[in-house]
């Protein structure tokens, strides 16, 4: 057995000093090939190498939202987005079961990165370098061990939890931790790491976690637990940092130029590379191809522009929904960003559906190779932040403090200031301003099923998702556990309904 554990210790190591994130200057450690097996006991010696371990702990942000089942499961089978693509539609149609779902994956790149974070807070905490780096460190470490946390409970509800560095044999032991316990250790871990992570950093260290993406999440948290106060405490904190604000115009935030990566309004994101060569980078995501309109043939749209030796040509899998399109108040900024009518000055002429627009220019990346998009994912914005305390004080009853907080994203686009709203209309806004400001950025399903409201909204849409929306039900709130980890951990119970 003791042969087991540290073989297993060296393979969790080697992950580490692999990790494949991209942070400024952190980008040659991070791609530079291992030349030797270190047993962890003689690594963590200097801040380098504590440093190089976090780094590892973030690769696997790039796996997780990079990858198609991610976007499937998160994005795809809402009131907002739905496909056609038969790869698709085991999730889609809500016809899925514990041996497809195409959740595998996400499950094991999580705790892949739970295992790896638990072992650099304890050997971090321990190593002999400078008081505030290791802080810092530590509190990264805690921040991302939180966030996948808070990724899993929200596709599966209780999963196992654990915080210290446990053998293969103990963890395929492990039973379902309830919930509540699940989310008590996610708040105690943001809430120790913004006692110790910087407002910012140099630019070479840009995309590392930061106090107030600890403090943003915390509030999120807050908000899932229906803790009002706190969320507002919290996020109140982060406004209060001054060291967020929205951009001007909703368009700049994606850029597809990548002119306002890690902006003002970002707090954090998933930092992608684009390798414009092999278009086989592991920094890279494929939503260039999931979100792209179809070809319009005989039309010099982008799809008729040939960018050297390959042409941009989506497969365009990935579909607004009808009532998405609808949502838009006249002259809202937005619109043209999320929904696509047009490239170029040429209106797009074939379309998804009748009527139907194609997912927009927010998704695009016309430059990219292929697949090999540099376009960094969002995880949090400040507008979430504004968002959060709108929700938070219309629910605890305060309601012009909670539209100032709203007015405040719709001042941004361009749309007309409420006045004097009801609870329960504010209430509304509130889910429409989230629905609109955040499609194609993996909230919409988390937030309908915090506010008990998947089933009816894939009913909302039966026009596009027929299927899905005559297979529907309560327990879909959550997803079942792959058969695969239930025969590998006998203590894992399944999820009600499958």
């Amino acid at each position: 057995m003791k042969t087991r554990i540290i073989t297993m210790k060296i393979y969790l190591f080697m992950f580490l000093l692999t990790g494949s994130m991209l942070i400024g200057g952190c980008e040659k450690a991070l791609d530079e090939d291992a030349k030797t097996f270190i047993a962890p006991d003689k690594f963590f010696t200097n801040g380098e190498q504590c440093t190089q371990a976090v780094n590892g702990v973030y690769g696997s942000l790039n796996t997780i939202y990079g990858s198609p089942e991610f976007w499937r499961i998160v994005d795809l089978g809402t009131d907002l987005s739905y496909t056609e693509d038969a790869n698709n539609l085991i999730p889609h149609e809500y016809t899925f079961t514990s041996g497809n779902t195409g959740t595998g994956g996400i499950w094991s790149a999580a705790y892949t990165a739970i295992k790896n974070a638990n072992m650099v807070v304890n050997r971090v905490s321990q190593a002999p370098i400078d008081e505030q780096l290791k802080g810092r460190l530590v509190g990264e470490a805690k921040f991302l061990r939180a966030l996948y946390y808070f990724i899993l409970s929200n596709f599966w509800g209780d999963v196992p939890l654990w915080t210290d560095e446990l053998n293969v044999d103990a963890v395929s032991q492990l039973a379902r931790t309830p919930l509540v316990e699940v989310r008590a250790q996610i708040v105690k871990d943001l809430s120790e790491a913004a006692e110790t992570l910087p407002l910012s950093y140099g630019t070479s260290d840009v995309g590392r976690a930061t106090k107030g993406a600890a403090l943003t999440l915390l509030a999120k948290v807050y908000l899932y637990n229906k803790e009002w106060t706190n969320a507002q405490q919290t996020a109140l904190q982060v406004v209060q940092s001054g060291q967020y604000s929205l951009l001007p115009n909703y368009a700049d935030v994606f850029d597809v130029h990548n002119r306002f990566k890690n902006n003002a309004e970002s707090i954090f994101e998933v930092q992608f590379l684009r390798d414009a060569a092999t278009a086989t980078n592991i920094k890279t995501h494929q939503q260039v191809s999931y979100y792209m309109p179809a070809r319009d043939p005989g039309k010099s749209t982008y799809a008729g522009v040939d960018f050297g030796n390959y042409i941009i040509d989506g497969w365009s899998v990935c579909r607004p929904t009808l009532k998405l399109a609808k949502m838009f108040e006249p002259n809202d900024q937005r619109k043209d960003v999320v929904l696509g009518y047009g490239y170029n000055g040429q209106t797009f002429t074939k379309w998804p559906r009748p009527d139907h627009p194609w997912f927009g220019p927010k998704f695009w990346d016309l430059d990219a190779n292929a697949q090999a998009s540099g376009k960094n994912l969002y995880i949090l914005r400040y507008v979430d932040v504004l968002l959060i305390l709108a929700e938070a004080y219309n629910e605890d009853g305060n309601i012009a403090e909670s539209t100032k907080w709203l007015n405040e994203v719709r001042k941004r686009a361009k749309l007309n200031e409420l006045a004097n709203p009801s609870q329960e209309n504010l209430r509304e806004e509130i889910m429409k301003e989230r629905a609109i400001e955040f499609a194609g950025e993996f909230q919409r399903r988390w937030d309908l099923v915090r506010w008990n409201k998947l089933v009816e909204a894939v009913k909302s849409v039966a026009d596009d998702n027929p299927i899905g929306a005559a297979n529907i039900k309560p327990f879909h709130n959550y997803y079942p556990i792959s058969a695969e980890e239930i025969i590998k951990n006998p203590n894992l119970t399944q999820n009600p309904g499958y």
